[in-house]
């Protein structure tokens, strides 16, 4: 009998008899409660035809922390990563898994001359900005578009259930209360989108794979600084992965700087808190996942020790830290025009001015005694600006 070819990429297949339990439009087992939204009921500017996000949390248990996680490529939101997702789900976790468009991996741009490509790919999928020439999404079918509308929706048509919390006054994400979390392809989404977001915190299985072949180096993005601390990034990778070495995955994690002050650490032989180490790597055989580009998501003893590990382990934070992610409110970011902007703290008399990513002043004012003020965007291109005031700085995002 033939078979079909496996994808190099292809994400993990939640079992049958889970599938057939989770096609019921809630299914309740030991209190953990799961149900479907389609993209269109969240926006009816949605086409009716696409995947529909999971959506879980534990009955009778108030939840203060969101687990939205992002599959690799030509993952079903709605079919795969029922495993992890669910193990989330009963820690106390609401659990999100985002559908998206998802078709084109990571991977697939390592051999281009250009020194951005992976910068663009990630603005586009993840924002809508219209950069990519590998990827066409608009901003409406983004990954921060697709989960703000859900978040709205939820909050509205859910509220009994606690989603509320998870969006600010301004009608944001409340991006302190959420983990972000992905598998190859989305474990890079994860990375960049807490590259602009203060996330509780950023678990990457299998990934992020922007290794760039042509230059030997990980992608541009993945070396910038960001707002979320270092200290709040786990990886779990497969020592022998097959869609991208681990030597180049390696390579990856000391470019967001999670190796300067850890190692990677084997935990096969190990157990939780494995040295308290933020790089996990593990040899477990594939089994049913087939390959071992899965094996940090399959279902496994080791793995749920692992997932628990990344995601309780206690997280220092500094006070430079604090101020980081709570210096400025912007609300909407991204835009399209006006961005109306608070700040937490005294500025003084100091000047405010919006730079494009090469440094050059575009706009400035006076950050007045209030602290609020607005910057109007609309004439700038779309793509990615800093606000600064001070000392003080924030990313802007221009659709």
């Amino acid at each position: 009998m033939n078979q079909s070819p496996i994808k190099l990429d292809q994400p993990v297949k939640t079992p049958l008899l889970t599938t057939l339990l989770i096609i019921l439009l809630q299914t309740v087992s030991a209190q953990t409660v799961h149900f479907f939204v389609t993209p269109q009921a969240t926006n009816p500017a949605f086409t009716a035809a696409q995947d529909s996000h999971a959506i879980g949390y534990l009955n009778g248990t108030p939840q203060q922390k969101l687990f939205v996680f992002i599959g690799g490529t030509g993952s079903s939101s709605s079919q795969d990563y029922g495993a992890l997702i669910d193990y989330v789900t009963g820690l106390g976790y609401h659990t999100i898994n985002l559908s998206y468009p998802n078709n084109v991996a990571a991977a697939s741009m390592a051999g281009d001359s250009d020194s951005l490509i992976f910068d663009h790919y990630r603005q586009e999928l993840c924002y809508g900005t219209p950069v990519s020439a590998d990827v066409t999404v608009d901003s409406l079918n983004s990954i921060y578009s697709r989960l703000l509308n859900l978040l709205q929706y939820l909050k509205l048509n859910n509220s009994s259930q606690g989603w509320s919390q998870y969006l600010t006054s301004g009608g944001q994400p409340e991006w302190s209360k959420i983990v972000v979390a992905g598998h190859s392809q989305g474990s890079g989404h994860a990375a960049y989108l807490a590259k602009y977001h203060p996330m509780e915190r950023v678990l990457m299985f299998s990934g992020p794979n922007d290794y760039s072949d042509f230059y030997s180096n990980s992608g541009h993005w993945v070396r910038q600084s960001g707002i979320s601390p270092v200290t709040r990034y786990f990886s779990y990778l497969s020592l022998n992965d097959e869609a991208v070495d681990y030597a180049k995955q390696f390579v990856v994690l000391a470019g967001l700087g999670m190796l300067q002050a850890d190692d990677s650490t084997y935990v096969d032989n190990q157990s939780s808190p494995f040295g308290y180490s933020h790089c996990l790597y593990t040899t477990q055989a594939p089994g049913f996942v087939l390959l071992n580009h899965n094996v940090p998501v399959k279902n496994s003893v080791l793995n749920k020790e692992v997932w628990n590990y990344m995601l309780s382990t206690p997280i220092p934070v500094s006070r430079g830290e604090e101020i980081k992610a709570s210096a400025f409110r912007i609300s909407p970011n991204p835009t399209r025009n006006l961005v109306q902007v608070e700040t937490s703290k005294s500025l003084g008399d100091a000047d405010w001015m919006v730079m494009d990513m090469h440094g050059r002043m575009l706009t400035r004012g006076i950050v007045p005694v209030s602290g609020r003020f607005s910057v109007d965007m609309e004439k700038l291109p779309a793509g990615i600006y800093l606000l600064k005031a001070g000392r003080e700085s924030v990313r802007i995002i221009r659709e």
